[in-house]
């Protein structure tokens, strides 16, 4: 008695599992995938996908995603009742791909059999130029003052019978840019080689050539030159702005750009008399100068005079001789 007992208890359980099954919302996707076929570059085309819910609960919506900004997918209406559809527009961008692209949208729900559901798109991206670096950017990364660097970007013609390369570049321009035709003499490979001039001075420098073509497909290219120039000393901050702070604390750091450069600090002043300079100390890599003070007051006539923004600057005395002096900006707020 005891064992015909158990099968009714088990079957009753069983039973009670399958209306709650048959009531969840269920998710259905279609199409799964999508192929753009062939495209050309920085090209954009849509399609649009449906969602169905063919289950018996509300089906929820939640984040709908991409795996690249190239890929923006769109859904308005987030929740179905049952045998309810809804569009999900998806928009491609083929940006400066090449050859075969595959990219997935990610669906999450609340189908509790498929809470991700994925979308794979494909295309085939056509070029009739190929650049290198494919960011169509030339850096330069960080150099001393008067140090100079060569960067190359080289163009490859994918179709026609020969390419030529010309570079528009304004006058006043911080980089020497030389075109090279024919590379090794493969009639469809051209470079352009940018040089950093030597008398830039420490900043960050960026300008934007174009280089013209004779593709029809691929007529010009913009390409970002970048260099960051240093002094042979740092200080950092390289600026000092207290805005409106009640007191002034902090510790001015002064150290080489190149760790085999060597040099002493003989001596620090600054025109603000309110700044208190602190005893120069020396560690292993760099020196520490303390600073500290408070701003003057709203009566002051130095505040009044510039209408609560204070100036001034730090100098910093070196025995170094390609930089014997270090000036470090100094401003201030008073409120007024």
């Amino acid at each position: 008695m005891r064992r015909l007992s158990i099968l009714p208890i088990a079957l009753v359980a069983a039973v009670s599992v399958l209306p709650a099954m048959a009531s969840a919302q269920v998710i259905h996707v279609e199409p799964k995938s999508w192929d753009f076929g062939t495209m050309k570059q920085m090209e954009t085309r849509t399609f649009t996908a449906t969602i169905t819910n063919t289950g018996g609960g509300l089906l929820k919506i939640g984040e709908v995603k991409a795996d690249c900004g190239c890929t923006v997918p769109e859904m308005q209406i987030k929740e179905l009742p049952p045998g309810q559809s809804a569009p999900l527009k998806v928009e491609f961008n083929s940006k400066r791909f090449v050859g075969k692209v595959y990219k997935t949208v990610k669906i999450y729900s609340n189908d509790p059999s498929a809470p991700v559901t994925d979308i794979m798109i494909t295309a085939d991206v056509k070029a009739s130029l190929v650049v290198d670096p494919a960011a169509r950017r030339l850096g330069f990364g960080r150099l001393l003052e008067g140090e100079t660097k060569s960067r190359t970007a080289t163009f490859t013609a994918l179709e026609g019978s020969s390419l030529d390369l010309k570079v528009e570049q304004k006058q006043n321009s911080n980089f020497d840019v030389k075109v090279i035709n024919h590379v090794d003499g493969d009639p469809l490979k051209g470079q352009i080689v940018a040089t950093v001039h030597t008398d830039l001075p420490p900043g960050v420098h960026r300008e934007n050539i174009r280089v013209l073509t004779n593709l029809e497909d691929s007529p010009t290219v913009d390409m970002e030159l970048k260099a960051d120039i240093f002094s042979p000393i740092l200080a950092s901050p390289a600026r000092l702005n207290f805005r409106y702070r009640p007191v002034f604390k902090l510790n001015l750091r002064i150290r080489p750009f190149d760790k085999n450069t060597h040099f002493k600090i003989t001596g620090v002043e600054s025109d603000l008399p309110e700044l208190n300079l602190g005893e120069v100390r020396e560690t292993p890599s760099e020196y520490l100068i303390p600073i500290s003070g408070k701003p003057i007051p709203a009566d002051d006539p130095r505040a009044v005079a510039a209408e609560g923004r204070i100036k001034g600057t730090i100098t910093v005395h070196t025995d170094l001789p390609e930089m014997p002096v270090v000036t470090v900006p100094v401003t201030y707020m008073v409120r007024m």
